[in-house]
């Protein structure tokens, strides 16, 4: 049965100029030449973000998809770190999570935090905040329960809150284009990221009662939350799916059907939109640029969907993956009665599955963390939870695959060989040594005679040896050096700062009386910089 609300308009000139009042708040006219243009794959919804997974369930379009992500090897996969974060986000899920600048953004029992990806360290914690679905976005980070929040990314303060006041928790945000799109209690709102005041709105559409008949009219609220790719922003009301431009809410395109949608999960890549609105636990996909209807794609638990290909399955229905564009799976997994969220990244599909209380007889996977080739379904690998702390995958980001595994949130990552830890402690040392050099490079000349008459009774500095010695600083920091010379009994430092690109020279004047006929060694440092030679001292008068 439907699960919106159907409002009959029975005076439809003021019902339409109210819609239209309602889209327009906030906003200007929208440039027809620009609504011509899209949707077009070529505009991202936040260019400035370049991390796997930077927003809930992947990124704006929420498809857990990663396009080129890292091809991970089963056999040396290993927990590197796991914290506690048990407990259920505003959406009914444990432990949401966004990963941005090497920072991991999850909800947990007691609030928000931020944790360091490279060994989970807390950063920052508000215990304040009730809600999930973090987007990471510049230097903020969204959220959404009974209302939206945007959180400083350094230190987790509120910025901004929204002030709703629903009677149905809000299901999750999309941060695209500058702006925070939400829907709540079936109206669809534009937020400015900035301070999360309303840019514009729209409470419903305008369509048919009667699809099949095209008779009578009736207003359709929002049933679905957002999604956002290809330049626009996705949704879908008890008409079908739609497309708005962002910055006006004006329609790009509409595919007017009755969606009989049970959940307001949507997802949305450059290819396709997906969104749940079969009769029994199926998918609805479209063209993302058209609208036009492209298949049925099964799955109780979310969809995976990419630019080629979707992956779900679960209830009676076998886990399988299929072309967005066609109506027949391309692969199955014998394993009905089995569920996993998937994430497909370049050419894998990973997923966690396990089966419920209804399997009848063995069935291939449970509780296992699976890799399949996401063209065929042909197993890469598998780890069982018994073997490792696996679980339901809430976010790859590069290395990393996070993990539920006992409420806690695990970043598993491959265990390098002996090989290759012994090449990165090489490297690493190496690297240490080319910082070392590069704060104390310097460059040591020194000028003196290779010997110097040895005479009694000589006028002051008539036998002396005039040391030069010019050090120049070549390193990217100033530097503090020492300037030593030692010969016979002479051990003579002098000090000086020098700063990037400086030089500085000292005289040392030794006389051959102080050190006496024959062949003295010299040496001349700089902190670490040496030089050497000999001075002869002769007697003439012998």
């Amino acid at each position: 049965m439907p699960k919106w609300h159907r409002r009959t308009v029975l005076a439809t000139g003021a019902a339409l100029t109210s819609a239209i009042g309602l889209a327009s708040i906030g906003a200007g006219e929208a440039n027809e030449s620009d609504i011509d243009d899209l949707p077009d794959s070529t505009i991202e919804a936040n260019p400035e973000m370049d991390d796997d997974w930077p927003s809930h369930r992947g990124d704006p379009g929420h498809a857990r998809y990663i396009d080129d992500g890292h091809a991970f090897d089963g056999d040396s996969l290993e927990a590197a770190w796991s914290v506690e974060h048990g407990g259920l986000d505003s959406v009914g899920n444990v432990g949401t999570v966004a990963v941005a600048d090497d920072t991991v953004y999850t909800t947990t029992e007691d609030g928000v935090a931020a944790l360091e990806a490279a060994d989970g360290s807390v950063v920052w914690e508000n215990t304040e905040v009730e809600a999930g679905t973090p987007s990471v976005v510049d230097e903020r980070v969204y959220l959404s329960g009974y209302e939206v929040v945007a959180l400083d990314r350094t230190d987790g303060s509120v910025v901004w809150e929204t002030e709703f006041d629903p009677e149905e928790e809000i299901y999750w945000q999309t941060v695209a284009y500058g702006g925070v799109y939400v829907v709540v209690d079936g109206t669809l709102y534009a937020l400015d990221a900035d301070d999360g005041s309303i840019l514009w709105e729209k409470e419903s559409v305008t369509a048919p009662e009667d699809f099949y008949h095209g008779e009578g009219e009736a207003e359709y609220e929002f049933v679905t939350a957002t999604a956002a790719a290809n330049g626009v922003i996705y949704s879908v009301t008890g008409a079908g799916p739609i497309a708005f431009e962002p910055e006006t809410g004006e329609e790009v395109w509409r595919e007017e059907r009755e969606p009989y949608t049970t959940s307001p999960g949507i997802h949305a890549t450059s290819t396709a939109v997906a969104y749940y609105g079969g009769a029994y636990n199926e998918r609805l996909v479209h063209d993302a640029t058209t609208g036009e209807w492209l298949t049925m794609a099964h799955g109780t638990r979310e969809l995976a969907i990419g630019e080629e290909l979707y992956v779900g399955g679960g209830t009676d229905q076998e886990y399988n993956g299929g072309p967005i564009d066609g109506d027949e799976p391309s692969w199955s997994l014998d394993v009905t009665y089995t569920y996993g969220r998937a994430v497909i990244s370049g050419d894998t599909v990973y997923a966690y599955l396990y089966q419920d209380g209804h399997n009848y007889g063995d069935r291939d996977y449970d509780e296992e963390l699976v890799a399949l080739d996401k063209y065929d379904g042909s197993e890469k690998w598998t780890v069982e939870r018994g073997d490792a702390p696996v679980g339901a995958i809430r976010a790859i980001s590069g290395e990393t695959i996070y993990v539920d595994h006992d409420s806690e949130l695990v970043a598993l990552r491959e265990s390098p060989d002996e090989d290759d830890q012994q090449d990165e402690d090489d490297q690493q040392d190496e690297d240490d040594d080319d910082d070392t050099e590069a704060e104390t490079d310097l460059e040591l000349s020194v000028s003196a005679p290779d010997s110097i008459p040895y005479e009694e009774n000589a006028e002051s500095g008539e036998d002396a040896a005039d040391f030069c010695i010019t050090v120049t600083n070549r390193g990217g920091e100033t530097t503090s050096v020492e300037i030593t010379l030692e010969i016979g009994p002479i051990n003579e430092p002098v000090y000086a700062d020098l700063d990037t690109g400086e030089s500085e020279t000292v005289y040392f004047g030794v006389m051959a009386r102080d050190l006496g006929p024959g062949e003295h060694e010299w040496i001349v440092t700089a902190n670490g910089e040496t030089e050497t030679g000999t001075l002869t001292v002769t007697n003439e008068e012998c």
